[in-house]
């Protein structure tokens, strides 16, 4: 909490600063003016900026305003809906007329350079986060992408390719270490003619999130607060302890097996004395909380003058735990983030930007292990983690002794209970005060130099950039040692003695370990050059050389990566557009003589509403259509380094001399040598359209594409005997294609006085295995053919029904079976069930994906909601949860299960006290289809109107109201909201405030 009060004091400093420089601004001149559209209207609540921001007024409903700032300074004027302008400041000012801005930003920041919209050819599609953050508050990045681009499946596969490169200001990263209102513009480049100036690394397509900077002549101070409840959506659910005994004893009945606990003793489990018959609900409130919070704040501050500008934010969040016991109530998280850029004009010819931004995150977890995981498996009538001392028989001195010299009486009533073969636990080690805190740390720092080279010729520039990447990891702990205590219960149901196990330790020393951390070094220099005929023939092209080393701790080789690029564009009156890009590409993955290869790709576009035969049309403003073609070399699908050598290495065990007294280790082929292996490509085709109509009512943007991943390193086992397995070489082999379309549609549409906008977003996307290594007698087993991402699995036919079933049927190969267990299809009818009567089942991912949002503002009020949806797509069920067998733990899903009275309508099963490795393989049985729609977020925001801030310092005062995550629609809901053996799925309602000073 100190940390926050801190921030919030740094804010009214700041705003108390700007304050007081507003005061100041007695002299100089008086500017008044009205401001207008272009089509003569007035624009009210425009914002006019005086002094490097330090004064600010608002136009009335008329549009007039008054003004007074410092002679010869210029005023920067903003008003929602149009395109900022700059004005000199002078008495008399005629009117103002204020340009409308069209539904998106028309600058895209893309490859280390930006482009005007209209005259980009690449498939890329842009979010600009100022434009609806304040309407769907997201912190986290990922979440203000989510659902919003099509072609994007999560926040991190690119048309289901999966392993999209993010970079930070061209820099890679990872989108945890920036926060949303942090981003100015978020590019996802999904064609390889956009992302081959990154090389390699960007194979599978780019998200470029570019961060916020500060603007000349305008000062802001913004901050934003918010507090979530988080809401557990569900628990697993385990059966008690005499529920439990009663179905084992059933179990072993069906194994032959006479049954282990009498009726008398699940009687007690039942009804008796909890702490001497447990029956333990770890999801009790015993042990968690029925809600965690999450608190986060931020203030950002940005401004300057013609000659340098500045923009820092300043984060904290911290998020508490559902664990409610021992060391565990002090779970959490904070986290810390600071990011400073600046640029300076250096001279008319030469700028510079330093930018620096750094993350640093703590949480602390009670216990050593994992409480989740291990209450996912601790059975419930195993022991009681807590004994109570009061249960102590009076004469049982020796025990009440050894109870009152425990280091560990909890709350000044227990004891830690546990037995012979479970002396340690997660629970008990967060009763016994033990901890992990694990720290991560991150630092981004960068300089770029920018070199206006016009006095050699015009539209000739330089450009430069470094930049270090640091991040580390370690944790400390605390490792209390502990007794735990077995008792010994009288039949008066007191306890008469303690065994105790283990020892009582608390020397409050810490221990450090786990260690990590990488180092990114690089840099990158381009020359670019832009030449303009008269608007009609526009040129521009770029020759750059980029260069990385990724260093992670523990590896010995460096992770490398350079780049020489080239980019030439041209357009003809902004109407027909051709661009070419191409790579070198260099990887010392790669032998001396294949490690350097060439990428081309060309792409190109055609404005059709600038034909004669749409230009006067009322229904199109603008429609582009654009195609692309070419391939990248990428060595991310090589899976290390040195495959071009052959690996030995040696082996435990080997050989020894007759004396006795000498031997030698063996010495190992892993696998043969590669001089041959060369790149793998990544070939695309694509093509799109994207228009708006209707006066800009209606946006969208579609993509056709087509990319084959060939030539992936794959070991050919089948071209070669067994015997010669560990001396076989990797050969450029395989072959995955992806195809598909994706679109993004926005309509807007002002109806009185409510401003309604909707955007739908999707992408479907399929993936086909065009080669393998693989040489199957039946078909029906390839990869061949089959989506990248299928399942195989075997055909189940029900349950065996008795005896004589089994006896009629083929053989199944998987153990014995008896009537309950599962009966599979004999694919191949060679008379037996094995791993080859295996066929695709289903595919892991959902090749239909869409995003839905929708707003409605009226005066003040906004109201937002947004859903993702997801179908095609199959899970299949095989934790403990499902695959129950053994003396595992049993949840209710085994209640459905098969008995010779159930035998019609039991949906799971028999229960084995034995491994049953027939019923819990891959099969359709376990099957489940994933498709639903998720309502992600409902957020209520309302503004307060600004006569009511004009007296004071604050600018925008916004206050909003929202859940998210709130509800999955889905047949198969009850899986897709469990989590099992990790902290739960959450819904969370959230109240926040937004301020601008």
């Amino acid at each position: 909490m100190k940390y926050i009060k801190l921030l919030m004091a740094l804010c009214v400093l700041f705003a108390s600063f700007s304050l007081n420089l507003k005061g100041q601004n007695s002299g100089g001149v008086t500017v008044e003016s009205t401001i207008n559209d272009q089509a003569g209207n007035p624009v009210a609540n425009a914002s006019i900026y005086g002094d490097e921001g330090k004064s600010i007024k608002y136009t009335d409903q008329a549009g007039h305003f008054s003004i007074t700032v410092p002679a010869n300074s210029v005023l920067y004027i903003t008003a929602k809906g149009y395109l900022d302008k700059k004005v000199w400041a002078v008495p008399q000012m005629e009117k103002i007329v204020l340009e409308k801005q069209s539904n998106q930003k028309s600058i895209v920041n893309v490859a280390y350079r930006t482009v005007d919209k209209k005259d980009l050819t690449g498939t890329v599609s842009v979010l600009n986060p100022a434009e609806y953050i304040n309407v769907d508050n997201n912190r986290e990045t990922a979440g203000g992408i989510n659902g919003r681009v099509g072609g994007l499946l999560g926040t991190g596969s690119i048309w289901g390719m999966g392993g999209a490169l993010v970079l930070i200001d061209n820099i890679p990263s990872s989108l945890s270490n920036i926060k949303l209102d942090e981003v100015d513009q978020i590019t996802v480049l999904k064609g390889i003619n956009a992302v081959a100036l990154y090389g390699s690394q960007a194979a599978k397509g780019a998200i470029l999130v570019t961060s916020k900077r500060g603007s000349a002549n305008k000062r802001e101070i913004n901050l934003r607060i918010n507090h979530s409840y988080a809401l557990p959506k569900g628990y697993p659910h385990y059966l008690g302890s005499a529920d439990y005994m009663s179905l084992y004893n059933e179990a072993r009945v069906n194994d032959g097996l006479a049954p282990l606990y009498s009726d008398e003793m699940i009687q007690n489990y039942k009804s008796g004395n909890k702490y001497r018959f447990p029956s333990t609900d770890y999801f009790s409130s015993d042990y968690l909380k029925k809600y965690m919070n999450y608190t986060d704040a931020n203030a950002e501050f940005s401004g300057g003058n013609d000659v340098a500008t500045f923009y820092t934010n300043i984060g904290w969040s911290n998020s508490t735990s559902l664990m409610n016991f021992g060391e565990s109530k002090n779970d959490g998280n904070n986290r810390y983030n600071i990011r400073a850029n600046i640029d300076v004009k250096l001279s008319d010819y030469i700028k510079s930007s330093i930018n620096v931004a750094t993350v640093y995150s703590q949480t602390h977890t009670g216990g050593t292990g994992n409480f989740w995981s291990t209450t996912a498996s601790l059975l419930p009538n195993k022991f009681s983690p807590l004994i109570p001392v009061d249960q102590i028989g009076t004469g049982s001195a020796d025990a009440l002794l050894q109870a009152r010299k425990s280091e560990n009486v909890i709350d000044g009533k227990y004891i830690l209970g546990g037995t012979q073969d479970i002396q340690t636990n997660a629970l008990a080690e967060i009763y016994a005060g033990n901890y992990v805190n694990n720290v991560d740390r991150s630092l981004q720092i960068s300089n770029g130099v920018d070199f206006d080279l016009r006095n050699i010729t015009k539209g000739l520039t330089f450009h430069t950039l470094v930049y270090e990447v640091f991040s580390n990891s370690y944790y400390i702990s605390l490792n209390n040692t502990y007794k735990i205590y077995s008792p010994t219960w009288s039949d008066q149901d007191s306890i008469t003695a303690l065994t105790a196990y283990g020892t009582d330790t608390h020397t409050g020393t810490q221990s450090i370990g786990g260690t990590a951390q990488t180092r990114n070094l690089g840099a990158v220099l381009h020359l670019d050059y832009e030449k303009s005929i008269n608007d009609v023939h526009n040129f521009n092209a770029m020759l750059l050389g980029s260069g990385s080393s990724i260093m992670i701790s523990g590896n010995k080789q460096a992770n490398t990566n350079t780049n020489l690029g080239l980019q030439l564009g041209y357009n003809y009156k902004h109407k027909y557009l051709v661009n070419f890009s191409g790579n070198f590409m260099n990887s010392t993955k790669l032998s001396a003589k294949n490690r350097v290869a060439f990428s081309p790709n060309v792409s190109m576009g055609w404005v059709i509403n600038k034909e004669n035969f749409l230009a006067d049309s009322k229904i199109v403003n603008f429609l582009k259509l654009t195609a692309a073609a070419g391939y990248l070399n990428s060595d991310l699908d090589i899976p290390s380094y040195y495959l071009y050598d052959g690996i030995f290495s040696t082996q435990s065990g080997g050989f020894g001399w007759d004396d006795g007294t000498y031997s030698a280790s063996s010495t190992v082929s892993t696998y043969g040598a590669s001089p041959d292996l060369k790149f793998p490509k990544l070939k695309q085709y694509s093509v799109g359209l994207e228009g708006s109509l209707f006066q800009n009512l209606l946006n969208f943007q579609t993509t056709y594409f087509l990319v084959r991943d060939d030539g992936m390193p794959t070991q050919r086992f089948n071209m070669y005997p067994g015997y010669n397995n560990q001396f076989i070489p990797y050969t450029n082999y395989n072959c995955n294609e992806y195809s598909g379309i994706d679109f993004d549609l926005n309509a807007n549409k002002k109806v009185g006085e409510v401003e309604l906008n909707l955007g739908i977003h999707g992408t479907y996307a399929t993936s086909k295995v065009i080669k393998r290594d693989e040489l199957n007698l039946d078909a029906y087993q390839n990869a061949v053919g089959k989506p990248v991402d299928a399942i195989f699995g075997l055909q189940n036919k029900g349950f065996f029904q008795d005896q004589n079933d089994i006896n009629n049927s083929p053989a199944q190969q998987f153990g014995d079976v008896a009537p309950g267990d599962i009966k599979y299809v004999d694919e191949n009818n060679d008379g037996k069930v094995d791993t080859k009567d295996a066929v695709k089942i289903g595919r892991w991912g959902s090749p239909i994906n869409l995003g839905l949002n929708f707003s409605a503002a009226y005066k003040n009020f906004t109201f937002f909601v947004s859903g993702t949806g997801s179908y095609g797509g199959d899970g299949v069920k095989t934790n403990n949860y499902y695959w129950v067998q053994g003396d595992n733990k049993y949840s209710d899903v085994v209640l459905n299960r098969w008995t010779p009275d159930t035998k019609t309508i039991a949906t799971y099963p028999r229960l084995s006290s034995k491994t049953n490795n027939n019923d819990f393989r891959y099969s359709d049985f376990w099957l489940y289809k994933t498709d639903r729609f998720n309502i992600d977020k409902v957020q209520l925001s309302y503004e307060l109107p600004k006569d009511i801030l004009a007296k004071t310092f604050i600018r925008e005062l916004g206050v909003y109201l929202y859940g998210s995550n709130l509800f999955t629609i889905s047949k198969s809901r009850s899986i897709l909201d469990l989590n099992i053996g990790s902290a739960p799925q959450f819904r969370y309602y959230n109240l926040g405030v937004r301020a601008n000073f």
